[in-house]
C-alpha cells in the first residue's frame, strides 16, 4: 500500500495514495514522517535555502532510517533561471551553492555517489501562439516543445507554415514508425506532432501563464560523475546503480538547470537522446534515469491530452496525469532500504519508488508545504 502524510505547517493529514481520501494509518514509517517533516519546512522554490532544504532532509532521514540506496534531486538552479531574470554570474553562483549543498551531504555521509546533470539553459527566444486553430490543439506543462493537433482542418495544416520556431511537423504514423514503442503510447497519440526549435516553447490552452526568462537546452549529452563505471546513456544508469549496490551504499543525485557546460565536478558525457528527442527535464527525463526505459515504452506521449484523465477519482490524484506509480525504477527493484528526498515536488516520489520519499508539496511555485510518500 502507498500512503501519503501531507504537512502544511498547521496541519498533516495521512492520505491512500492511491484515491487521495484520508485514512487511519499506524505504521513505523507513518511516525517517522510524522516526526520528519515538521523539522525542516520547505522554504519555497525561489527562496535561496531551496536546496539546502533537500540536504537538511535528507541528512535527517539518513540518520533516522539508515537506507542504502538513497534518490536525491535538487532544482533551485533550473526553477530561479526560469522564473527570474538573472546574469551568467548569478546562476553560476546559484549552481556552486548547488554543489556546495551536494558535497555537505556527500561528506556527512558514507554514499558512492552518482550525480547526473540534466542539462544546460538558454535564454528565452518567443512563444509559438496555438490558440487560433480550428481543431484541438494539447499543449500543457512547465516548458511546452511539444503541442498535439487533433483532427485538424485544411486551414490549420496550411496554417503551420506560418508558425515561426517550429521545427518540425510529424503524423502518427511516421512517428511510430520511426520511434517504436508499446501499443498503447499511440492509444491518445495526436493525428500531428508539433515540436518547437531550442528557446521556443508553445502557448495555448493549459500553458503556463508566468513569464518564462530561460529555457532548458537540446541537450544530446549530459554529464555523469561516479567511480562506480561507465554509462552509455540515461536509460543505463539503473543497471549502474544497482550493480553498485551490491556492495556499497549509493546516492542517485539529479541536478536540474546544469549541463556539461556548468558541471563542476569530472565527468563523462550521458547519452540524452531517443532518436532526434533529447529530453529536458520533466517527468519522462527522470522515468529513463530511473527506470532505464525511454518514454515510448509508457502509455503517455509528448503532448498528452491530461484532461481526460483530470476527473474525481482520477487514481493517484497527487501524481499528474499518472494513473499508477511506476514499478520498475530504481527503488522497487531493489530489495535493500531506500529513501528519497527532493523539492521537484511529485517527481521525486514518481521517479523514486522508494521505502520513503519526503519532497516539497509545491504546486507552479506555490508552496503548500512537504509531503512523504510511503511503501508500507
Amino acid at each position: 500500500m502507498t500512503v501519503g502524510l501531507i504537512d502544511v505547517i498547521d496541519w498533516q493529514t495521512t492520505i491512500d495514495f492511491s484515491d487521495g481520501r484520508p485514512i487511519e494509518c499506524e505504521h513505523p514509517l507513518v511516525e517517522l514522517a510524522a516526526d520528519l517533516l515538521p523539522r525542516y519546512r520547505y522554504p519555497g522554490d525561489l527562496t535561496s535555502d531551496a536546496d539546502a532544504w533537500v540536504t537538511d532532509m535528507a541528512l535527517l532521514l539518513n540518520a533516522r532510517y539508515q537506507p542504502n540506496f538513497i534518490f536525491l534531486d535538487y532544482a533551485h538552479p533550473f526553477i530561479t533561471a526560469m522564473f527570474r531574470d538573472q546574469t551568467e554570474a548569478e546562476h553560476n553562483a546559484n549552481v556552486a551553492a548547488t554543489f556546495a549543498q551536494i558535497a555537505r551531504f556527500l561528506e556527512a555521509t558514507d554514499f558512492t555517489p552518482v550525480i547526473v546533470g540534466l542539462g544546460d539553459l538558454c535564454p528565452m527566444v518567443d512563444y509559438i501562439d496555438i490558440t487560433g486553430f480550428e481543431s484541438l490543439v494539447s499543449a500543457g506543462g512547465m516548458a511546452t516543445r511539444y503541442a498535439g493537433l487533433y483532427n485538424p482542418s485544411a486551414r490549420d495544416l496550411s496554417a503551420l507554415d506560418d508558425l515561426e520556431g517550429l521545427a518540425r511537423v510529424v503524423d502518427r504514423e511516421a512517428f511510430c514508425s520511426e520511434f517504436g514503442g508499446v501499443p498503447e503510447h499511440y492509444q491518445r497519440f495526436p493525428d500531428y506532432l508539433l515540436a518547437s526549435k531550442e528557446g521556443y516553447i508553445f502557448r495555448g490552452v493549459g500553458t503556463i501563464p508566468r513569464p518564462l526568462y530561460s529555457l532548458p537546452k537540446y541537450e544530446r549529452h549530459l554529464p555523469l560523475h561516479t567511480s562506480l563505471g561507465d554509462a552509455a546513456g540515461i536509460t543505463d544508469i539503473p543497471d549502474l546503480v544497482l550493480r553498485g549496490l551490491t556492495h556499497e551504499k549509493v546516492a542517485l543525485i539529479l541536478v536540474e538547470g546544469v549541463g556539461c557546460e556548468t558541471f563542476p565536478l569530472s565527468y563523462s558525457p550521458l547519452d540524452n537522446t531517443c532518436n532526434w528527442h533529447c529530453y529536458t527535464v520533466g517527468d519522462f527525463q527522470y522515468l529513463a534515469l530511473t527506470t532505464g526505459q525511454h518514454f515510448t515504452e509508457r502509455p503517455y506521449h509528448l503532448a498528452y491530452r491530461y484532461f481526460v484523465d483530470d476527473v474525481e477519482d482520477k487514481p493517484y490524484p497527487f501524481s499528474g496525469v499518472y494513473t499508477t506509480l511506476p514499478a520498475d525504477t530504481i527503488g522497487r527493484r531493489y530489495a535493500g532500504k531506500s529513501a528519497a528526498v527532493g523539492n521537484r515536488g511529485m517527481f521525486t516520489n514518481l521517479a523514486a519508488g522508494v521505502d520513503i520519499a519526503i519532497e516539497c508539496f509545491v504546486r507552479a511555485l506555490y508552496n503548500h508545504g512537504a509531503m512523504a510518500v510511503l511503501d508500507i
